[in-house]
């Protein structure tokens, strides 16, 4: 019903230029081949949010694999049936941030998350982007460039969030991130 309404609101056979955007539901892109495809539907697009924090597997990967499963994503991006809208992603690779995973429960990245496994201590990898070292923020410039190249491949992408509160969660923060240079200006 919400594609007939938003594709033909006229009443009549006449479309709307007015793109129908379906979210993944955090399904690999994969998983909905062959849904909504034209030429039977028309005007849709498939928006992705891609994020490497919330399983225990992608919170254990070194940087080399965020980077490189960063770089895998342009051809799942160029493949797929639909346009794509890349609508939230960032730098962080830890779930330390506050409330990421709801209110009250911890981090996989510091095993305080139920069933998770201890992999580091969120100081130092999230929070306050003074106490990152020279390294991390050269890893998040690479993470961020490959993932801003793989998204290119998309019809558009959109940075979550433009800013945090200072000193808490800013590897999440495009503005912060562009503070201590791991976004180029």
């Amino acid at each position: 019903d919400s594609y007939g309404n938003i594709r033909f609101p006229f009443g009549s056979s006449q479309q709307s230029n007015t793109l129908v955007v379906l979210h993944d539901a955090f399904q690999p892109l994969s998983f909905w081949n062959g849904f909504m495809q034209p030429p039977m539907w028309q005007g849709v697009a498939m928006d992705t949010h891609q994020y490497q924090v919330f399983s225990d597997d992608d919170v254990a990967m070194s940087q080399q694999q965020h980077i490189q499963t960063a770089c895998n994503l342009s051809s799942a991006i160029e493949e797929y049936e639909l346009p794509v809208i890349v609508g939230e992603w960032s730098t962080a690779v830890t779930d330390c941030a506050q409330w990421v995973n709801g209110r009250g429960i911890g981090s996989r990245w510091d095993g305080t998350y139920p069933d998770s496994p201890f992999n580091n201590s969120c100081a130092g990898f999230s929070g306050d982007a003074s106490t990152f070292s020279d390294d991390y923020k050269t890893f998040l410039r690479q993470y961020w460039e490959a993932q801003a190249d793989a998204f290119e491949t998309s019809w558009g992408w959109i940075a979550w969030a433009s800013e945090f509160e200072s000193g808490t969660a800013e590897e999440w923060s495009y503005s912060q991130g562009l503070e201590y240079g791991w976004i180029p200006q």
